[in-house]
């Protein structure tokens, strides 16, 4: 029992911590993440998250990719964003090249290459939020991804310039459903205790 106990008092300790740090990031993004199209105001620059177009694991179409693809095009046919900047890795250790991949499917959806810029040195979201600010001057901005991913990135752009307290928002691209789904979204909860650890340490 004596060692029951401290056992179970940590346990509820970091679940409290994890639940504290998910309410936290959701809170933060309220009235800033549209599902929408109609409802999103007007930004100049969309900045599209880098996901792969097929999974690491099953080599099967990526289960994220398609809807941000439609959300990012979306935007762009209803003149809420007039410029796409793209940010994700261009050099996977599995031989993907995220962003090269996302503009060809943007282009094929009919979007003009004139109004894509791609960075790929995006290969987490944080760096894709710290180098929209710091290397392309951008401060207010519409993130486009899953709301979850959202949800963080408006909290670590909130949280990496004073620029971007309250400016940045989100759209939410399409939720997949499954199992291989499931498993990003329990991450989630634990990637959102990370982002804490880093942004105030920062």
């Amino acid at each position: 029992m004596r060692i029951l106990w401290p056992t179970v008092t940590l346990v509820i300790a970091a679940a409290a911590a994890v639940a504290a740090c998910n309410v936290a990031v959701t809170r933060n993004a309220s009235g800033r993440v549209y599902s929408c199209v109609d409802s999103v105001p007007m930004r100049q620059v969309g900045l599209l998250l880098g996901t792969s177009p097929r999974s690491r694991l099953t080599g099967r179409e990526g289960r994220f990719y398609a809807p941000r693809i439609n959300a990012a095009v979306s935007l762009y046919r209803a003149g809420k964003v007039k410029r796409l900047l793209i940010s994700g890795s261009d050099s996977s250790a599995f031989g993907i090249n995220e962003v090269q991949s996302m503009r060809r499917s943007l282009l094929a959806r009919g979007v003009p290459d004139s109004v894509i810029t791609l960075d790929g040195k995006g290969y987490r979201t944080i760096a894709s939020v710290r180098r929209a600010t710091q290397v392309y001057g951008l401060s207010n901005y519409v993130v486009i991804s899953q709301r979850f991913h959202n949800e963080r990135a408006i909290y670590q752009a909130d949280h990496i310039s004073r620029l971007n307290a309250g400016r940045v928002i989100g759209f939410n691209a399409a939720d997949p459903k499954g199992v291989l789904a499931a498993r990003i979204y329990v991450r989630e909860w634990f990637a959102r205790v990370k982002l804490m650890w880093e942004v105030w340490l920062q």
